[in-house]
């Protein structure tokens, strides 16, 4: 087998989805997971390593990510006994709130000859792991580009002190760094994203990109700062919207070659504009259907040729 183009590290979980009905659904989840998914379903070869139990969770998970093109690296941790699981309660609106129960120990790695390094969500902050994770990123090649989605989860028991400290020894390493309005008011209580970016550009991001639902993105570079809007569409419900934006954002850099751009210093802010106007389309085709469900390449036709 080829090298793979990409290594997302972090969790594959199954979400058990409680909506305002009553109804119970099981589906495959996982922030990491789903961008893993994303980056398959849009032509990247792409490996995940994750724990995952020897369990029917882990068995739908694994036929899950097979589906999609995903390959598994085997994590160097002892296997869990159980596949880790969120319960994501929907309330009116479609909008997810979560509560985990998680197993993740990846051991020591390392990422190997890859494009693209990415990591995120509970990878980044939950230990055993994220120092194991942090380290990876610091012994990843120099043409490696690494990115970093904090995606925080509040219900882990965790303070925004911790998390933010854990989050910026990552982001020391991230080229790429993609973090919802609410994770950054919530790891920043009280901060500007002026003050936010600042500070991350200042222990090396290059690109600060924040998403704000329907009202799209802001994307923050040293010297510059752009606001895209959102497509209108219909919202079935937000799961796993923030990771298809950002499986689309990595695709769209690797596929017109932003990645020396951005690992050198020498991006564009026309090129990031781009990026970002297909990871929105990528989002905004995600929430009109149930579930974490990224694109696949034949729906973002336009997109894609801008990007290449």
């Amino acid at each position: 087998m080829s090298e793979p183009v990409a290594l997302v590290v972090g969790e594959a979980l199954m979400d058990v989805v409680r909506s305002p009905d009553g109804k119970v659904r099981h589906r495959p989840g996982g922030s990491p997971a789903n961008v893993a998914v994303g980056l398959a379903r849009l032509g990247v070869s792409t490996e995940l390593l994750c724990s995952l139990g020897p369990d029917a969770h882990g068995a739908a998970l694994r036929a899950h990510l097979a589906a999609a093109g995903v390959v598994l690296r085997p994590p160097m941790g002892p296997a869990p006994s159980a596949t880790s699981t969120a319960e994501a309660r929907l309330d009116a609106d479609g909008a997810a709130s979560y509560h985990f129960d998680i197993s993740w120990d990846p051991g020591p790695f390392e990422a190997g000859p890859v494009r693209l390094l990415h990591t995120g969500s509970l990878a980044a902050v939950v230990e055993p792991g994220a120092e194991d994770v942090v380290a990876a990123l610091a012994a990843a090649d120099p043409g490696t580009l690494i990115s970093l989605d904090p995606n925080v989860r509040p219900s882990l028991g965790l303070g925004p002190e911790q998390v933010r400290a854990r989050c910026e020894l990552a982001a020391r390493h991230a080229h790429v760094v993609k973090m919802s309005d609410e994770d950054l008011s919530w790891m920043y209580p009280g901060a500007s994203l002026d003050l936010v970016a600042e500070r991350l550009h200042g222990l090396g991001v290059r690109l600060l990109v924040v998403t704000r639902g329907v009202q799209g993105c802001v994307l923050a570079a040293p010297g510059w700062r752009s606001e895209l809007p959102a497509p209108s569409v219909p919202v079935v419900d937000t799961i796993g919207a923030g990771d298809s934006f950002m499986s689309g954002l990595l695709f769209a850099i690797l596929a017109s070659g932003g990645d020396t751009g951005l690992r050198t210093g020498t991006m564009h802010r026309h090129q990031a504009e781009a990026w970002a106007r297909i990871a929105l389309r990528s989002a905004a085709i995600t929430v009109g259907r149930a579930g974490a469900q990224p694109p696949l390449a034949e729906e973002l036709p336009q997109e894609v040729a801008a990007a290449v």
